[in-house]
């Protein structure tokens, strides 16, 4: 399983990775990035399961980078979250239109995240056995 962090805030990134690995997810199943360019890389090369993404970030928003990733897999859909630190609503309109279906306020809360977290990650590791 490869799990895709992309947010410019390292504690962020840092809580989203103590959430995965409370829920059971291996230290080398997470892949976290500041840039959405080398998050993108990544993706283009190793490719993914789960991404979660800031929808504010400096050098790519949120918007630009689920674009090129649904380009190149078309099927992160399903399992790409969107994070953001307020509640605007023409934001969450915009990925949604985009093919976001999932989206998370900051703070993140571990009770919600483990509620939308855990049967992607069920899902995507049945899918591997």
């Amino acid at each position: 399983m490869k799990i895709i962090i992309l947010d410019d805030s390292l504690t962020i990134r840092m809580i989203i990775e103590s959430f995965l690995e409370e829920l059971g997810v291996d230290e080398d199943e997470i892949y976290s990035f500041g840039e959405g360019s080398k998050a993108l890389g990544f993706i283009k090369n190793s490719g993914a399961d789960i991404v979660f993404s800031d929808i504010n970030m400096p050098d790519m928003s949120g918007f630009e980078f689920a674009e090129l990733v649904f380009k190149i897999a078309p099927k992160l859909q399903r399992t790409f979250f969107a994070i953001s630190g307020s509640e605007n609503r023409e934001s969450y309109q915009k990925m949604k239109n985009i093919g976001v279906h999932h989206f998370m306020k900051k703070p993140i809360k571990l009770g919600y995240f483990k509620h939308f977290i855990l049967p992607e990650i069920v899902r995507v590791r049945l899918k591997d056995i």
